[in-house]
């Protein structure tokens, strides 16, 4: 007899993507069938977006799975997996909505099956409500890779929500693209998902911070002027102390303007990345405060795992079956994704105050995992 549907609403803590992302990624990885409901309602525009669509597809791909309720708008999903057998998979959001989070919802079931993985997505690599493809590539992919994954990322073309890509529109009639044969587009970006073959996610804890070995401020344009890059280079400078040396700023070539700054602090145990995007109308000087700003918590903690990693470090741990990391205390969405993963699996998850500004997040049993500086 098989399993009956897991149902899980959407709509539950901070009813955002992830819900469906993390149910996407444990349903693939347990086999368990998936019922999603209620997916995003409290949103301005709810139930599935592009971006979204193109997770499920890419999904579906991935490991056979019967899906219906994959349209523009749906608030129900029914997915039923079959087994991950990953080979190659050409995903095209048709917006710019995210890549990066459509890589997220694939990646670790790929891991944690043993399968060998080519994705290449195209769409948004530089959104400001996803995490950009530095994140993934400078601070989450190492982590991963230090618990046994063999991945790469590869960023192909630059592509930014602000600069001309189409929207992703509520009356859009139709989900995800293969585009495989069309001329590309030259406002969506590409990513490439590298996955080969390796052995099983193992366990593993970071506690101490360490020192910070490095730290870069780079300001990423296209079609504006370098004042911009210099004034928010100026900004980070006086407020942070970084070193005229520690500042870059990188020219792209892309359909509009944009403009994305990227604080990064490099330690023994990983690094922190936090990332701003200019807007319209938005002094240089705001977008660096921003940053500074977003940066400052994770500075005077003195933890080694960021609010955002500490999100994404969650799943790969739950499927390894455990772990522990000091982080600063969770955000909803944090304390949703950990909902969403004990919904699924019989795993105990256990966040605990360490300090005034940081708290001790253990996955599984503690002391099931090595310390990892």
């Amino acid at each position: 007899m098989s399993n009956p549907p897991l149902s899980i609403d959407g709509s539950q803590g901070e009813g955002g993507g992830q819900i469906l992302r993390t149910s996407l990624a444990l349903a693939m990885w347990t086999g368990r069938p998936l019922h999603l409901h209620r997916i995003r309602a409290g949103r301005a525009k709810p139930g599935l977006r592009r971006q979204h669509l193109a997770c499920v597809e890419a999904s579906a791909r991935l490991c056979h799975a019967e899906v219906h309720g994959a349209q523009i708008g749906s608030q129900e999903l029914a997915f039923r997996p079959g087994p991950v057998t990953g080979g190659v998979i050409d995903i095209d959001i048709g917006t710019a909505g995210s890549t990066t989070l459509v890589v997220q919802t694939i990646l670790v079931p790929a891991i944690a099956a043993g399968v060998a993985l080519r994705a290449v997505i195209r769409g948004g690599t530089h959104n400001p409500l996803a995490p950009p493809f530095e994140f993934l590539e400078r601070v989450w992919l190492p982590h991963l890779r230090a618990m046994g994954a063999d991945v790469s990322l590869t960023l192909d073309q630059h592509g930014f929500a602000s600069g001309g890509a189409p929207p992703d529109r509520s009356g859009a009639a139709h989900g995800p693209t293969h585009r495989a044969a069309r001329t590309a587009d030259p406002a969506l970006g590409q990513l490439t998902l590298e996955v080969r073959a390796s052995g099983a996610l193992r366990p593993l804890a970071w506690i101490d911070p360490g020192p910070i070995v490095a730290r870069h401020a780079t300001a990423i344009l296209s079609r504006l002027p370098t004042h911009v890059a210099e004034r928010e280079h100026g900004v980070v400078q006086q407020r942070l102390g970084f070193r005229r040396d520690e500042c870059t700023i990188r020219e792209v070539r892309a359909a509009g303007p944009a403009n994305v700054l990227m604080l990064e602090i490099e330690r023994a145990s990983g690094r922190e990345l936090v990332t701003v995007h200019g807007e319209k109308g938005l002094r240089a000087e705001t977008v660096a405060e921003r940053a500074c700003d977003q940066l400052a918590p994770y500075l005077a903690a003195g933890v080694p795992v960021g609010e955002h990693l500490a999100d994404q470090l969650l799943l790969p741990l739950a499927v390894a079956g455990g772990g522990r990391f000091r982080s600063l205390p969770p955000s909803l969405h944090t304390l949703t994704n950990i909902a969403t993963i004990q919904a699924f699996l019989d795993i105990a998850i256990d966040v605990e105050d360490d300090g005034p500004a940081a708290v001790m997040i253990t996955v599984g049993a503690p002391g099931g995992a090595a310390d990892h500086l």
